[in-house]
């Protein structure tokens, strides 16, 4: 009797802990790709080693703080196209082990919506966790799936990384950044938002600027290949740097600031 009884409180036990979702979009994201540009989109198609510097740290962090982590790796790519360049470039950067989806019954414009409502529905998370970024239609893809779940009692925190401005003489971008939605240009950023959010530990967050803080300081400018902070073609004017409290909290943070101000061209 004892023994069903421990049984039935494990399984409740098991149950009833939240799960945690990572969602993270590939090209402009973690992926080099500056996917405006045809002919520079054409070159990073088939590159599988630049990335972003320390997005793998940064989810390999949230993955040890969330035992419970499912992670997918969403791209509207198609397969054919892209789907052997990001599954390489998922190994070669060290990403946590994930579901890689990309594009293959649905069309381009609902494939995003309607893969993540798939997950949704699989994975029933009590947390989710979007990154993405401002290149395409990530702000708004998100938003709706968090307002869809919206009376569900989901935990929902959205990262978008600003790769583009708002406006440029090439081309128009809808709107940037959404209402419940935080731009970034580092992993600092997010990680200062998770560990607000009690996902990360303080101390993870530590690791993660001591990692990442010298490619952020000592980066060439117009690096365009490899592990790469700042990117040539990334425009970061519209980002907003909102991490003001977290300075004398963590060592390094106002270096990251001053860096990404002097990059953004930022008012300080």
């Amino acid at each position: 009797m004892k023994t069903w009884i421990a049984f039935i409180l494990l399984f409740v036990g098991l149950s009833a802990q939240a799960r945690t979702l990572l969602v993270s979009d590939v090209d402009d994201t973690i992926k080099l790709a500056h996917i405006k540009d045809l002919s520079e989109a054409a070159r990073y198609a088939f590159d599988s080693r630049s990335r972003f510097a320390g997005m793998s740290e940064l989810y390999h962090l949230i993955a040890k703080d969330q035992p419970d982590l499912e992670i997918v790796y969403l791209s509207r790519a198609p397969d054919w196209f892209m789907g052997r360049t990001h599954r390489k470039f998922l190994e070669n950067g060290n990403f946590p082990d994930g579901e890689y989806i990309n594009r293959t019954n649905y069309d381009s414009d609902v494939h995003k919506i309607y893969t993540l409502r798939e997950v949704m529905a699989k994975v029933r998370p009590d947390k989710v966790i979007f990154v993405g970024d401002n290149g395409e239609q990530d702000p708004e893809i998100y938003k709706q799936i968090s307002e869809e779940f919206a009376g569900r009692g989901v935990e929902f925190h959205q990262f978008i990384r600003v790769v583009y401005p708002k406006t440029s003489i090439l081309l128009v971008l809808p709107e940037m950044m959404l209402e419940g939605q935080t731009g970034f240009v580092t992993p600092v950023e997010v990680a200062l938002d998770l560990e607000k959010a009690g996902i990360l530990k303080s101390s993870s967050v530590q690791n993660l600027i001591k990692t990442v803080l010298p490619k952020i300081l000592d980066e060439p400018s117009y690096t365009a290949e490899g592990e790469v902070a700042f990117p040539y073609f990334v425009n970061c004017r519209d980002m907003v740097w909102k991490w003001d409290a977290a300075i004398p909290r963590f060592d390094g943070v106002k270096s990251v600031k001053d860096r990404i101000v002097n990059r953004c061209k930022l008012r300080p």
